[in-house]
């Protein structure tokens, strides 16, 4: 292995030192989970892409003439099961498993993908021949979101040395950013990567793994540690020391973190302040309707850098959750959180 994984807090400087190593470090390509985290290096000038956007436009193309069933020279193109005709909706219910079987739901269909492309359109009616013909077409390789999914973890699976070596004749070294929040295939081709010779630069915060994935990546032990925020102000990351035990320390003491009570979450509201929530449910709903300002779930803010005070709603939020939220804003943290109400799971 030729891997480095770096554990850095919120704020504590992800991009900039993703930034100075593909300045100093050249022919290499950075990698995240989704376009936000992506987009501060790519507008800089440097090779950034999304995972998904990384098979799209260099995977996949490697290998249309590579595995039987694609025709050799297909273009790909991704399609919306919602805006095809009536008589080819069935196509979002086509998947393909890692082993090479091609299912719609959990029925296999008797094509697979080994068989010819020419072999398959010289065939007759078999079941779910119109969407499987349609899928690899004699022109086009037309992939909805899970047929990308499923085509990147059979290309995973069954030519992993191939994959390998492609990604080192074009690039010096890869980093993959956002480790915490990968699954599935995504997960799968960072695992991948990590147990080959390509240099590979592994960031990321186990605390803010709120996406259903990152069990991998929290299982890796750091070569480096970077708790210094410099989001943060102190104040807030002494509350998140103190209360949720996550080694986090702030630049400034210009913030801090207060709780308030649901029923002064309004009062705060003064068009400038931020709101943020986990879902728009109970007690939540009456507040997130009245907000004047800009309010977001903790989701989308994700990744984000806020200049202004945060207002944080929420009775049992988990600790990752609350951790993500409070840490989004260079300012005071106001919540709803009381001491009894934290949920560490």
């Amino acid at each position: 292995m030729n891997s480095k994984v770096v554990k850095f807090v919120a704020g504590a400087g992800k991009t900039t030192f993703s930034e100075e190593y593909m300045k100093n470090n050249k022919n290499g390509v950075y990698l995240a989970f989704n376009n936000s985290v992506v987009s501060d290096l790519k507008n800089k000038g440097y090779l950034c892409k999304t995972i998904d956007s990384f098979f799209t436009s260099f995977v996949f193309p490697k290998f249309v003439n590579v595995i039987p069933i694609i025709s050799n020279g297909s273009k790909i193109k991704y399609i919306d099961t919602e805006v095809l005709p009536s008589n080819l909706k069935g196509i979002g219910n086509i998947k393909i498993h890692k082993d090479g079987k091609i299912f719609n739901h959990k029925n296999i269909i008797c094509v697979s993908m080994s068989t010819d492309n020419n072999s398959l359109h010289a065939r007759g009616y078999f079941t779910n021949s119109n969407f499987v013909k349609y899928i690899f077409s004699r022109e086009y390789l037309n992939l909805t979101d899970d047929l990308r999914a499923g085509l990147a973890d059979y290309i995973i699976e069954t030519y992993p040395q191939e994959l390998i070596e492609i990604i080192k004749s074009r690039f010096s070294f890869i980093i993959i950013d956002e480790a915490q929040d990968l699954r599935g295939y995504r997960e799968n081709f960072a695992k991948l990567i990590f147990e080959s010779d390509i240099n590979l630069i592994v960031l990321g915060d186990d605390n803010q793994n709120i996406n259903g994935g990152g069990q991998w990546f929290e299982n890796l032990i750091a070569d480096e540690k970077r708790n210094q925020s410099f989001r943060c102000a102190d104040g807030v990351c002494k509350w998140i020391r103190d209360n949720l035990e996550i080694d986090i320390y702030g630049n400034s003491d210009d913030g801090k973190y207060v709780t308030i009570s649901y029923e002064d979450v309004l009062k705060y509201d003064d068009g400038k302040r931020i709101l943020l929530y986990d879902s728009k449910r109970g007690k939540n709903i009456p507040i997130i309707n009245q907000w004047r300002g800009k309010k977001e779930t903790i989701k989308k803010a994700k990744g984000e850098t806020i200049e202004e005070d945060i207002v944080v709603i929420g009775e049992t939020l988990n600790t990752k959750n609350r951790y993500t939220a409070i840490t989004r804003t260079k300012k005071n943290c106001y919540s709803t959180l009381t001491n009894k109400s934290i949920n560490k799971k």
